[in-house]
């Protein structure tokens, strides 16, 4: 009981970050990674880089998440391949995904390009209530709807969560992730005093609500016949 207990909270905290242990398929997809975790470690001095790290980055999860689940490629790749191995497909995509804008808030904490001016026990205690707040609440929200859910199962293929009740965060936010889940972003860049990261962090809060609002709020309207509560 207690070993899958800690398999369940790691198997969380690490598919939240893009790698899923109990999709066995799932680890063979992450070996082309390797090379390039390599060369961003490489290449992450070089100023800009950085920036085209973190434009890329951004672009590739919010904008590829948007095009795939909000366009015909969805539609397409479900008849041609069948939904379960379209979705599995997707999956893996959106784990790299998931990974690569983790490595974005990286690379923009370590940026001190006219680094920020704040007493740096208040930047310190900032970032580690938002730390404690965000990742707490996100990973709450996260075992209560189940990674299926935050790999966007139900949204991919267009099918209805049975066993959804409004639980835990959800009682009072209708997006408890993107919201006060996403907080936790400012963090990093608190604690090295980096305004790139903060800006980069502030562009991830919105491209998030932008995602939601144009792809995944309709979705949530068509689908499920509760209300959605207020943010």
């Amino acid at each position: 009981m207690i070993g899958r207990k800690v398999f369940f909270a790691i198997n969380l905290v690490a598919g939240m970050s893009g790698l899923r242990l109990d999709r066995g398929r799932m680890l063979l997809a992450w070996i082309p990674v390797l090379g390039l975790i390599g060369l961003g470690a490489h290449l992450s001095q070089v100023y800009e880089f950085q920036w085209a790290w973190m434009a890329g980055s951004w672009i590739a999860y919010y904008g590829g998440n948007t095009l795939i689940l909000g366009s015909g490629i969805r539609r397409w790749m479900i008849t041609r391949l069948g939904p379960e191995r379209a979705y599995s497909i997707y999956e893996m995509i959106c784990g790299w995904l998931f990974f690569t804008i983790g490595s974005g808030f990286t690379v923009s904490a370590t940026m001190m390009v006219d680094g920020l001016v704040l007493d740096r026990k208040l930047a310190w205690s900032l970032g580690i209530l938002l730390a404690i707040f965000g990742f707490g609440i996100k990973v709450w929200a996260t075992a209560l709807t189940g990674l299926d859910t935050y790999y966007y199962r139900d949204l991919f293929l267009h099918e209805h969560h049975e066993n959804w009740v409004a639980r835990g965060p959800y009682r009072y936010l209708s997006s408890p992730m993107y919201g006060a889940g996403n907080m936790h972003g400012y963090s990093a860049a608190l604690f090295v005093g980096s305004i790139p990261g903060l800006l980069f962090a502030l562009c991830c809060h919105l491209g998030i609500y932008g995602f939601y609002f144009l792809v995944e709020r309709p979705f949530i309207r068509r689908t499920y016949t509760t209300e959605l509560g207020q943010e």
